[in-house]
């Protein structure tokens, strides 16, 4: 008896079957999505489309630019931990993993950085002015007007000098932190 369900399934499970079970709708196949961002609700709700040739792949791409993201992640929302990330095909920009019509998922996504010039450019007029002044202090002395002040000799005592040149490459080098998500992910 055993051996007729194993010759059953095998016939069932031919090369030329699909892999996947046809649409429930016969209209545009879909999913319905619950985006987050970094794990933060309340969830964006809305439905997506599926493309590809099989009408099977999410359309990774389109999300990432209608929403501002730059990744995004299978995401458990009653776990709270974000999942793998779901990469979209270089050519078409799908997804590399189906998903079937009407199925709901949970993504997380990761917004894009706004890049602020503010910091690097004053990091670079710090460094730049900082040593500009220090050396024409070293060259052209201490002008005769900031003489009589107590302030200057506070300003300038070699231990100070040291302290800031320090601190300024120490904040130079120091390496990002990584996001708080990411340490999730690991344990």
């Amino acid at each position: 008896m055993a051996d007729d369900e194993v010759v059953a399934a095998s016939a069932e499970e031919s090369l030329t079957t699909p892999l996947l079970e046809p649409a429930a709708s016969p209209g545009d196949p879909s999913v319905e999505v619950s985006l987050y961002r970094r794990g933060a609700g309340p969830p964006k709700v809305f439905r997506s489309g599926l493309r590809g040739p099989r009408r099977d792949r999410l359309d990774v791409r389109g999300i990432q630019a209608e929403h501002g993201l730059r990744a995004l992640f299978a995401f458990k929302p009653g776990v709270s931990r974000r999942g793998l990330r779901i990469r979209p095909d270089p050519a078409t920009g799908d997804s590399a993993v189906p998903f079937r019509d009407g199925a709901a998922i949970a993504l997380d996504g990761e917004p894009k950085v706004q890049v602020s010039w503010t910091k690097p450019v004053l990091m670079i007029a710090t460094g730049l002015l900082v040593p500009a002044v220090m050396a024409v202090v070293a060259f052209n002395g201490v002008p005769e007007s900031l003489l009589s002040s107590s302030v200057v000799n506070a300003l300038f005592s070699p231990w100070i000098l040291a302290s800031a040149v320090i601190v300024f490459v120490r904040l130079r080098m120091r390496p990002q932190a990584p996001p708080p998500w990411s340490r999730a992910t690991v344990m």
